[in-house]
């Protein structure tokens, strides 16, 4: 489609760009009348956010400092407080990994009646894919190959697959996603944990001392194809360097390569994995080692959240925080496409932080007394791996003791209103029943959490805030449209998925309805008002995989 040509590179990187705010978004303008958030006001944060002049945001780019500086003028066109000291900004750096794409594996096999079994040599990227985010990584590493199942242990769950074994060293061939991913399964059935995250499983082996560690593909436990594990793997990504990297190399295999690696040790998958699926599972050495070759290059990247806040002035409040999140970055541009290189990410994140920011503007003219301190973070890198969120979730200027919860905007309905809504990730906490009374306060329906297959709790920057002893949701839209055509919202939702969701045709549509995004932040503001009148501190709930640390074995009073 035609790009959408706002306003040219040298007015936006002029001081004319608080104007241009204030002259898009009349309905809010600083000192003027309050009115509430439009469909429009929404619209034009995305068209301006996703024009090709921010060259889809990518880190380290020109583009995603146009992005930062839009964030941070909007803040203080609107009187929003600097939240570090008098900076806007959380400068921090991050490593830039660019993988070898000559990078090869072998297996080196035992010998048997006197022949060594040849096995033809994986190929990068069709079979596998590798890197090492450790900057001594030696050129070869060799190590013995040892099959851990699903590499989880999950003390609320009585399940170790460790069983006490002394993996460090080793190279661990691990399953993707959960054992009992069925429904009534195992965790929690159909619904992806973390656990079954591949993030945790580099975690784990991490914490476990391994040399390194090679999940195998399945597009069912993924949810996702090889092809989105090899383009995303054939590409710099990024790293906090102030995490501790002990893994030599972390990877992929393909399903059919882990069969054969599998083989090699005169084993098969398929039993293995039965076996990994029964709580006695304990890891299989396989009698074989594997060499990885790879010589990665690194690069020094400066990256920023820019977040502002609105104290209250209400006495209980004092100590009381609402983090709203969405972030800003996106997947850049790539030269090697033919046609439009722009992966201008209109949805994805445009979207919410034009959420986020409307929902600034809205509370910075409030004429009542808001009932908890309000911060509002665009935040970075979540594309690489919610890294912004994890550094600003770990380095908050504020206790995470005193922050109630964290609202995030994600990817938000572009469609139209909904009949009923549902709140990822509600269901960890107290914030279930909170979410619930809000949607219902607006005549929506409150429904279960869809989609829990995909795991969308912990692939968006609410996990982080989780993480770190913080409730946290994303809110979502509903599954039923509002008028004559019930499944609309369902239908393009998946259309999306397919042909716009990190591709460059991720841009402004022409029949987009942003009632949808504008029924999401009313919600919003419902969550707040609730939390602000609740005396005790949102807790997780006992099943929960996250609990606050500060406040474990019970409530907080914060009344105090």
């Amino acid at each position: 489609m035609a790009r959408i040509k706002l306003f040219s590179r040298p007015i936006l990187e002029s001081g004319i760009l608080l104007l241009i705010i204030s002259v898009l978004f009349s309905g809010c303008q600083p000192g003027g009348r309050i009115s509430e958030v439009t469909a429009e006001e929404i619209l034009n944060h995305i068209k301006l956010l996703s024009d090709d002049t921010y060259e889809g945001r990518g880190l380290g780019t020109p583009g995603i400092e146009l992005a930062a500086r839009y964030h941070e003028d909007y803040f203080k066109q609107f009187g929003l407080k600097p939240f570090f000291g008098s900076s806007y900004r959380q400068n921090f750096t991050l490593i830039g990994l660019e993988p070898d794409l000559k990078a090869a594996i072998e297996l080196v096999t035992p010998v048997k009646k006197g022949q060594q079994l040849e096995l033809p040599p994986p190929v990068l990227l069709e079979d596998f894919v590798i890197k090492s985010e450790r900057k001594d990584c030696p050129p070869e590493v060799e190590a013995e190959l040892v099959y851990a199942g699903y590499l989880i242990q999950a003390p609320e769950q009585n399940w170790d697959d460790i069983k006490g074994m002394d993996l460090k060293g080793k190279a661990l061939l691990v399953e993707i996603n959960e054992p009992g991913n069925y429904p009534g399964g195992i965790f929690d059935g159909e619904d992806l944990t973390y656990y079954g995250r591949w993030t945790y499983k580099f975690e784990k082996a991490t914490e476990l001392g391994a040399a390194g560690v090679l999940i195998i593909h399945n597009d069912k436990g993924a949810t996702y194809g090889w092809s989105v594990v090899r383009n995303s793997w054939a590409k710099e990504s990024f790293f906090l360097p102030e995490k501790v990297r002990n893994l030599y190399f972390q990877g992929w295999v393909t399903e059919a390569l882990g069969t054969r690696m599998v083989e090699a040790a005169g084993l098969d998958l398929k039993e293995l994995r039965a076996r990994a699926e029964t709580a006695d599972f304990k890891p299989q050495p396989l009698g074989l080692k594997i060499k990885v070759r790879q010589q990665p290059a690194f690069r020094q990247v400066e990256a920023c959240n820019v977040v502002g806040w609105l104290p209250s002035s209400e006495p209980q409040a004092g100590n009381k925080y609402i983090i709203f999140s969405a972030h800003y970055d996106h997947l850049g541009r790539d030269p090697n496409l033919q046609g439009d290189q722009i992966y201008n990410g209109a949805i994805d994140n445009c979207s919410a932080s034009a959420c986020l920011l409307a929902l600034a503007g809205y509370y910075s003219q409030f004429k009542g007394r808001l009932p908890a301190n309000l911060v509002f973070a665009g935040v970075t890198a979540e594309e690489q791996g919610l890294l912004g969120s994890d550094y600003f979730a770990s380095h908050l200027p504020v206790p995470n003791s005193s922050v109630l919860a964290n609202i995030n905007f994600e990817t938000t309905n572009v469609w139209g209103e909904t009949e009923d809504l549902y709140a990822i990730g509600a269901k960890y906490s107290d914030l279930d029943d909170i979410c619930r009374q809000a949607a219902e306060n607006l005549l929506y329906r409150y429904i279960p959490e869809r989609g829990g297959n995909y795991g969308f709790f912990y692939r968006s920057d609410q996990l982080s805030f989780a993480r770190h002893g913080i409730p946290a949701v994303w809110l979502h839209e509903g599954v039923v449209s509002r008028g004559g055509d019930k499944d609309l919202i369902v239908r393009k939702s998946e259309e999306y998925q397919k042909k716009y969701y990190h591709q460059v045709t991720d841009e402004v549509q022409p029949d987009w309805n942003l009632s949808g995004a504008v029924q999401i932040i009313r919600w919003a503001r419902e969550v707040v008002e609730l939390l602000g009148k609740n005396p005790s501190l949102p807790a997780f709930k006992a099943n929960s995989p996250f609990q606050r640390p500060e406040v474990a074995g019970g409530q907080k009073d914060l009344t105090d």
